[in-house]
């Protein structure tokens, strides 16, 4: 007896799936890790004094899964990035990404100097603005496309 499921997919098709599965899962993986940060970071700015205690712990918690699903879209998206204003926006999705990770890491070592370390953290600050209104951007225009 046969117990093997028979598909009528090749593998050309399942990789295709499986590749389309794991980029899906970077972009959602990315998206919460800016969501995290956006209602951590621009949260408490916007209605608090600033980030601290708990919420900056949070926050820190979030950036490695902002980093690394940022870095998975790299990988899996860039050579089936979509075209016209929806590529335009993954590429400074990409960039912003890079800015606002090394704004809040570089101000944390000593190579800036007090002055440094703080025009880094206002880079920070107002790249994350950017970089937020850029994503929800990206996000709009990617299920503006999936509509029927």
């Amino acid at each position: 007896m046969n117990t093997m499921k028979q598909t009528s997919q090749t593998p050309t098709q399942n990789s295709l799936l499986a590749l389309a599965g794991r980029r899906d899962f970077a972009y959602i993986l990315m998206l919460l890790g800016v969501i995290g940060l956006a209602v951590t970071g621009l949260g408490s700015i916007l209605f608090t004094k600033g980030i601290t205690g708990w919420v900056l712990m949070l926050h820190v918690a979030c950036a490695p899964v902002f980093a690394v699903g940022l870095a998975w879209v790299a990988l899996t998206w860039s050579g089936h990035a979509p075209a016209g204003v929806v590529g335009l926006l993954f590429w400074l999705i990409l960039a912003g990404g890079l800015v606002v990770i090394l704004s809040g890491v570089l101000p944390m070592t000593p190579l800036c100097g007090t002055d440094g370390q703080r025009t880094l953290v206002s880079v920070h600050l107002y790249s994350a603005i950017l970089l937020t209104v850029v994503v929800v951007l990206h996000v709009s225009r990617l299920m503006a496309a999936r509509r029927p």
